[in-house]
């Protein structure tokens, strides 16, 4: 729950700054939302794009540093008890389009500076991770990180490490605490095992298949051990 509270806390930070700054007056385009659906028209009035969203939030940001902004919009949808999320960015230049989507599960997109890299990383839950939240009242899920450039996505889990440990830094806190409060056996993993499977899957992102086994080891109480994590090898 700490968890969700501080990235909660973070996401809204994060999107709240890059409205309060975004510009959605694009040269060529008028660009409304209404109804969950997004019209965008010429300046003239001809129709470039109508496409219906669940829940949609617009924010526009220069994700590639070439002097232009993309919009972006981040929809929510509901399963169950459980609100998941897509983000879509378009193409704005010469022609208005969706230039790729990325389902993130249920953690909401957001955007940050890498200085790993020294560019706009997009932020993403792992989305094939996300059923292991299920039944559970608390959701986790590993991330993925990506750029874009050229109209197009790019992983880069490959090319950056601090936020994946900094990701598992608080993931392992909540296993921590949860098994401090209960016995360390399998029907107690078996409550936190969506957290357990995120941080072992952001260890193998951030290259650290070693750690990623350890923690494991030490942590996932049940007896069919090997199975899972073959299960999760084969969702990363």
């Amino acid at each position: 729950m700490k968890l969700q509270i501080a990235l909660f806390i973070l996401l809204i930070f994060k999107i709240n700054s890059y409205c309060q700054t975004a510009n959605f007056n694009f040269d060529q385009y008028n660009i409304k939302i209404e109804n969950s659906k997004l019209n965008v028209t010429s300046k003239s009035g001809k129709l470039f794009l109508e496409k219906n969203f669940n829940n949609p939030h617009e924010l526009s940001i220069d994700l590639d540093s070439d002097g232009i902004n993309e919009y972006l919009i981040i929809d929510e949808k509901k399963d169950s008890s459980r609100i998941l999320y897509t983000l879509y960015i378009f193409n704005t230049v010469d022609s208005f389009y969706v230039a790729d989507s990325i389902p993130s599960g249920c953690l909401e997109p957001y955007i940050y500076f890498s200085k790993e890299t020294n560019k706009n990383i997009i932020v993403t839950g792992n989305s094939k991770f996300d059923s292991f939240n299920k039944d559970s009242e608390d959701t986790f899920i590993p991330i993925n990180c990506w750029i874009y450039d050229n109209a197009e996505i790019f992983s880069v889990n490959d090319e950056v490490y601090n936020i994946f440990i900094s990701e598992n830094e608080k993931l392992i806190d909540i296993i921590d605490a949860h098994f401090s409060m209960n016995s360390e056996d399998c029907k107690s993993t078996e409550t936190i095992k969506a957290a357990i499977a995120a941080v072992y899957a952001n260890y193998i992102s951030a290259g650290e298949k070693i750690l990623a086994n350890q923690f494991l080891k030490k942590y996932y109480h049940c007896n069919d051990l090997e199975k899972f994590k073959q299960t999760l090898n084969e969702l990363l």
